[in-house]
């Protein structure tokens, strides 16, 4: 009788231990980056003056905030080193939400070391803005 409420007991915690796991491995990290006060100079060089935005290493989406006047519809989003060479590249639909046109997007950055690289959007039609971006 004991062993069989020892045995409960432990399939019991052994089945919430692997609920809260895989509950916490399913959680995505979002990066919020506001774009509304920048700039939108056009080209791969960002502004020397911006200071970089942050993102954080382990990020699985990205939120993006795009400058004032930014239309809704297709953008295509790029991440490259600052010598160019492409980490991520994905693509995404804006929508006007509450007044701001926000991107989102689905990342793939736990590969990426921390450092210094470019945040690149451009709407599918137009050239690419650069943003500094600093990976935490």
């Amino acid at each position: 009788m004991i062993f069989a409420v020892a045995a409960s007991v432990l399939i019991v915690v052994g089945l919430a231990t692997w609920a809260m796991l895989r509950r916490h491995n399913n959680e995505q990290i979002v990066a919020v980056i506001d774009l509304r006060g920048r700039s939108m100079a056009r080209g791969i060089e960002p502004p020397p003056t911006e200071p970089p935005l942050e993102i954080p290493r382990n990020a699985s989406r990205m939120e993006i905030f795009l400058p004032l006047g930014s239309t809704d519809g297709p953008y295509d989003l790029r991440i490259t080193t600052v010598r160019g060479e492409l980490l991520f590249s994905g693509a995404g639909e804006a929508k006007l939400e509450e007044g701001v046109t926000k991107l989102r997007v689905d990342l793939k950055m736990s590969l990426a070391r921390p450092g210094n690289y470019l945040l690149q959007i451009r709407r599918q039609t137009s050239e690419w803005v650069s943003f500094p971006l600093q990976i935490r």
